[in-house]
């Protein structure tokens, strides 16, 4: 009986051994496959990431664009605004721009055209009063003249965004 006893224990260890190995087979098994789905997974990760990079240039790339036509009329109506107010016998040599200030330097045939610029650059509903920054007589193309440099800001509506 103590043989019995002792063969039927060494029966249960080992199909108790046997078992147990094929539990952690089984769930070797399963590791591996969700292994090899999670990399899968990680593939499909990396692709969305590159495609939201693609998204974010190609959206700041929209809104340059949008920008551009938003600004595309205010350019033609600042190029307009400013020939309307330059009289006879006065013109520009330079014209910068930064933000919403302009900085614009030329010539007139006197300091009486220079002011009679200022005052039609005051008049436009475009501008802001303007600033004469230089005004000094000088020879141009061999006539007396006047050199000039005026700083402009331009009217922005509150609705309107700066140029």
């Amino acid at each position: 009986m103590l043989g019995a006893g002792a063969v039927a224990a060494v029966v249960m260890v080992v199909v108790w051994q046997l078992i147990a190995m094929a539990v952690v087979g089984r769930q070797e098994d399963r590791n591996n496959i969700l292994r090899g789905e999670i990399a899968l997974l990680d593939i499909k990760i990396r692709e969305i990431k590159d495609l939201q990079a693609q998204k974010a240039k190609l959206q700041a790339r929209m809104d340059v664009i949008q920008e551009l036509q938003v600004k595309r009329p205010m350019s033609v109506r600042l190029f307009d605004a400013l020939a309307r107010s330059t009289p006879e016998g006065a013109f520009l040599t330079s014209f910068v721009q930064r933000d919403s200030t302009l900085s614009l330097q030329g010539w007139a045939q006197s300091n009486a055209r220079v002011s009679t610029y200022m005052h039609q650059l005051d008049d436009s509903e475009d501008f802001d009063p303007s600033t004469l920054l230089v005004a000094r007589a000088g020879e141009h193309r061999s006539m007396h003249a006047s050199q000039f440099e005026l700083r402009v800001p331009q009217h922005v509506a509150k609705d309107e965004p700066a140029q």
